[in-house]
């Protein structure tokens, strides 16, 4: 506040120093007396008032004197006045704004006043206090001066660059600059016209020259001023006119200058903690530049390691000890080099490469960019091997002290040439080539091969076929002894032809790998941190380089084999070793040329079942894969030996066959289907299907024996007329005692099963499939044994067939069975009526039933008769039990509704007493079981359905409230009979038993009980 009054102040004339004083000549002047006041105190003091004011102390006597002088006051009163004017002098953002209304109001109409405060950010920073006095200033101006007093202030853009970390002070500093309503953004890209002609106007009589100079070497600048695609795009000249206004800079040195110097600052590279970035800061340093090289020949540039020498002064100590410690060991050039990565070490946009430090460090337009990039080269190679920077990728950096201490410890970290071989074989196999197999394309199947690098294997396990990458790490070989190792290695080898910095980096990678985690376990500084961070982030950008170069090399790599080199015309590693090895694998294997065919695992079954003639060829034909095989296995037999599934995988996968696995067991399909050999797993012969079964499961690879097929002669004959006998519904007529032996069991296992099926249905009857499923079992024997087992069985099993299987098949196949399943239904759904019958038919179905052999002779023909007459018998008696159970429930209901209780029964209520016998008659009507129709139809079962209803009309006629009804005790007549007496033989007996029922009968009329009859 007191700064925006002191400039008020003085703007005005007044004091600008003291505000009481200040305060003193506004009000002299406010009553026009401000004027004759100086004019009276300078005839007084002999001093003008702006020297007496300066002493007011000192000068007071005298002040005293002219201010009781030209009010016309007394000395003493005027002493009295000035004594109390610091006291009585406040200060207030309401005052001081009255103060500038004031004077607006005074000034003409448009007038507009207008503070200016420059850098604002760096006099406030993190003071809140300064920050909300701001606020209320600009708040209050705007307010009571209605848009005639601004306040415009320049500071830097981001927030974050003006005040601390503290979260609030950020937050209460963009609060203020939501008051200021229009952003002028001041930025530095204008900086390049006021350079231009503040600093850099050429004189007329020159710009003729420069002309000449820019047509001479523009066609050449492209080349000298380089920037790759990749990043920022930095400006070169446009035409000659820019080139005269810049030269002896390049357009881009501005714009990189003014990111470089933003860069340092956010990073506390500069001395005090805001410092500006802005053009001031640029026109220092680019007029520094300009004199340092004024004395070069025209054609001269400023190379960038110049400007570095415009802000060596503003730089913190600590890093310009850096920069004191490289001028005593490093040679001139390599200082050049090191300034300029020091400049542009924290500007993200821009990639120190080797290509761009060459260009920035161009000094004239005639230079050899050739030989400035090699100086380069070499002196960033030397930077590097004394810790002032570092690569990353194709990057070079610029160390810090802290980041070149912890440098120096990385590279001090040991690492074995074992890891060294280890994480680049990891590289090589896992991430670039990644498989372990190619594939052959003519069969379209897989091949491992052993992964070797420097002659070492370092992945999987050994192989017949043998890749060996030879790579920067291992030995170097001349182009005669590579030719002799590969003849003498049976290797295929593929060289990567490395250099010298690709070992460095990848130690370096390796170094820093180990030695981050080893370092954050310790006690750290947070810079220490920081700096181990970007060191990961840097290593992960090295290795990325690294697997990327590796690529490169792969590109540029060459192959050889068998003594002479390979053309694999490729430059992807995994195609490159695809199609070497499909160049090279039928010297490894040459007799893979017998598979002429593509076998795969899904081929096994189509060739066991002869449907694919493609795989299996024409009839008994064999392919010279086939016949290759089969002679294998009759020597192998015929020296004894057990030929096993896992032996021919063994044999033919190898040299010199090479033969996959899925056309080994192809072929053996093949050879089984064309009845050239035999398989079996535990002596036990298998049939397709089990053949299918083994060769598809490697776990009975061991198990299963091939040997060549043999030949049945006349015993083959006989057992076929027998077979042909026994199974009619097989032909027999294949050569081979397998397919002979095969069709029997299959045709045995069968009808076994059949009768297994029909014996689970439970018939009384099932014994007797025992015999010929015990002698049908007698059939299965192994193959070696069928023949004559057959010879040996076959009056056994002829006479089973004609007295058993014959009958016991023609029963359950067909109608017979179903006849015999009907009667069982119908009497088991009719065993009471059928008791009710009592006739010989119903004894005939029931025996049918327990007989052990339905199916022998007309039995089951006699039952199907005996079914139909005991049906329509039945159905007869049934008819009239219904009829005459519907009749006696009439009977009742007709009793009841003829009852005198029963009118007197609400005419809507007397259905509650019909509608239950009805629901009874239909049951009746429609029953198919002649003992319910008898019981529910019995004298005392009727008799207790019409007092049911008796005792419901009683229930009704007291519901309808009119009259009470004594309660009536019904008694049934069939309860009255008298008793110890069963039975009635004389005259007498009969005159004994009505007397005897007819006391009961009048004493329950006595008793006024009613008589149910």
């Amino acid at each position: 506040m007191s700064v925006f009054m002191k400039v008020f102040n003085e703007m005005r004339g007044y004091y600008p120093k003291q505000g009481y004083i200040a305060d003193f000549e506004k009000k002299l002047d406010r009553d026009g007396l401000y004027a004759g006041f100086k004019e009276k105190f300078s005839t007084i003091s002999g001093n003008s008032w702006e020297i007496g004011r300066e002493q007011f102390e000192w000068e007071v006597d005298n002040i005293a004197k002219a201010l009781s002088e030209i009010r016309y006051i007394s000395y003493e009163s005027a002493q009295l006045q000035l004594s109390k004017l610091d006291s009585n002098y406040t200060l207030s953002v309401e005052s001081f704004v009255d103060e500038v209304n004031a004077f607006i109001k005074l000034q003409e109409p448009n007038y507009r006043l207008i503070f200016m405060v420059d850098e604002v950010g760096q006099y406030i920073g993190d003071n809140t206090r300064l920050m909300l006095n701001l606020q209320t200033i600009v708040e209050t101006l705007a307010t009571k001066c209605k848009g005639q007093a601004w306040v415009i202030v320049t500071s830097q853009s981001a927030v974050k660059d003006l005040v601390d970390t503290n979260k609030l002070a950020e937050t209460d500093f963009s609060k203020i600059l939501g008051r200021f309503k229009v952003k002028m953004n001041l930025t530095s890209q204008n900086a390049n016209e006021v350079i231009q002609k503040r600093l850099l106007a050429k004189k007329e009589e020159y710009q003729g020259e420069l002309t000449t100079l820019y047509s001479k070497h523009h066609n050449s600048l492209a080349s000298i001023i380089y920037f790759s695609e990749r990043g920022r795009q930095y400006k070169n000249y446009k035409d000659s006119e820019d080139f005269v206004l810049t030269y002896p800079f390049i357009p881009y040195q501005l714009d990189l200058f003014q990111a470089c110097i933003v860069g340092l600052s956010k990073n506390e590279v500069f001395q005090g903690k805001h410092q500006s970035v802005g053009e001031r800061s640029m026109l220092d340093v680019i007029q520094n530049v300009a004199q340092n090289i004024s004395d070069k020949n025209v054609g001269s540039i400023a190379s960038f390691d110049y400007f570095y020498d415009g802000i060596a002064n503003i730089i913190r100590p600590e890093s310009e000890r850096l920069m004191t410690t490289a001028k005593n060991q490093l040679d001139p050039f390599s200082l050049k080099v090191l300034k300029i990565l020091f400049m542009v070490k924290y500007v993200q946009e821009f990639n120190p490469t080797l290509d761009h430090i060459t260009t920035l460090l161009v000094d004239e337009l005639e230079v050899n960019v050739t030989n400035l990039k090699e100086n380069v080269k070499k002196s960033l190679s030397r930077l590097i091997n004394e810790t002032f920077i570092q690569k990353v990728g194709e990057n070079y950096e610029f160390l810090t002290d802290k980041e070149k201490e912890i440098e120096n410890e990385i590279k001090g970290v040991s690492i074995d040439d074992r890891d060294l071989n280890k994480e680049l074989s990891d590289w090589i196999y896992d991430n670039i080539i990644v498989v372990s197999k190619f594939r052959y394309q003519p069969n379209k199947q897989d091949y491992l091969f052993t992964r070797k690098m420097d002659g070492v294997r370092v992945k999987g396990k050994d192989e017949e076929l043998s890749l060996n990458i030879l790579t920067p790490l291992g030995d170097e070989y001349d182009e005669e002894k590579l030719i002799h190792k590969s003849f003498a290695d049976n290797d295929l080898i593929l060289v990567l032809k490395g250099n010298f910095d690709f070992e460095r980096e990848m130690r370096l990678y390796l170094q820093t790998k180990k030695f981050i985690p080893q370092k954050q376990g310790g006690n750290i500084s947070s810079t220490e941190r920081q700096i181990l961070i970007q060191k990961a982030e840097d290593n992960n950008i090295r290795k990325r380089n690294l697997t990327d170069a590796l690529k490169n090399l792969f590109e540029d790599s060459v192959m050889y084999f068998n003594g002479g080199k390979i053309d694999v015309n490729a430059t992807d590693p995994k195609v490159m070793i695809e199609n070497a090895f499909n160049q090279i694998i039928t010297t490894v294997y040459p007799y893979l040329s017998m598979l002429r065919l593509e076998y795969k695992e899904s081929d096994i079954k189509p060739i066991l079942t002869n449907t694919d003639d493609l795989l299996t060829g024409s009839g008994d034909a064999l392919n010279a894969a086939e016949s290759e095989m089969l002679n294998r296995i009759r020597r192998l037999s015929g020296d004894y030996q057990n030929v096993s599934v896992n032996k021919l995988l063994e044999i033919f996968s190898i040299k010199p066959y090479g033969w996959h696995q899925s056309a080994i067991l192809c072929l053996i399909a093949s050879l089984f289907a064309k009845k050239m050999i035999d398989i079996t797993e535990h002596t036990t012969y298998l049939d397709r299907n089990e053949v299918y079964n083994t060769l598809m499961n490697n776990r009975r690879f061991a198990t299963a024996i091939i040997k060549p097929t043999v030949d049945g002669g006349e015993e083959l004959d006989g057992a076929k007329k027998i077979l042909g006998e026994l199974f009619p519904s097989q032909s027999f007529a294949s050569t081979s005692v397998r397919d002979i032996w095969q069709d029997a069991m299959g045709e045995m296992r069968q009808i076994i099963q059949e009768l297994n099926g029909y014996k689970a249905l439970g018939y009384p009857f099932a014994m007797s499939f025992d015999t010929p499923i015990e002698v049908l079992k007698k059939l299965d024997v192994p193959m070696e044994q069928f023949l004559q087992n057959i010879c040996d069985l076959e009056s056994e099993l002829l006479d089973m067939k004609e007295d058993h299987l014959d009958r016991i098949l023609e029963f359950m196949r067909g109608e017979k069975r179903k006849i015999y399943d009907r009667i069982n239904e119908f009497v088991k759904v009719n065993q009471t009526n059928l008791y009710h019958l009592q006739t010989q038919k119903t004894n005939d179905l029931i025996g049918l039933l327990q007989d052990s052999k339905p199916f022998a002779g007309n039995k089951i023909q006699l039952a199907n008769a005996s079914l139909k007459e005991i049906q329509d018998e039945l159905e007869a008696s049934l008819q009239t039990l219904r009829a005459n159970a519907v009749s006696k429930i009439d009977s009742i209901i007709t009793n009841l509704q003829n009852e005198k209780e029963f009118s007197e029964v609400k005419v809507e209520d007397r259905n509650k007493v019909i509608r239950p016998l009805q629901l009874i008659q239909q049951t009746l009507g429609i029953s198919s079981d002649i003992s319910f129709i008898n019981e529910r139809t019995s004298a005392e079962s009727l008799a207790k359905l019409f007092t049911e209803g008796l005792d419901r009309i009683e229930e009704l006629r007291a519901d309808t409230g009119t009259v009470a009804m004594p309660t009536i005790k019904r008694v049934n007549i069939s309860k009255l009979r008298p008793e110890n007496i069963s039975k009635l033989e004389t005259e007498l007996d009969v005159v004994n038993y009505l007397d005897a029922l007819k006391t009961k009968l009048l004493s329950e009329i006595k008793e006024g009980n009613q008589i149910i009859v």
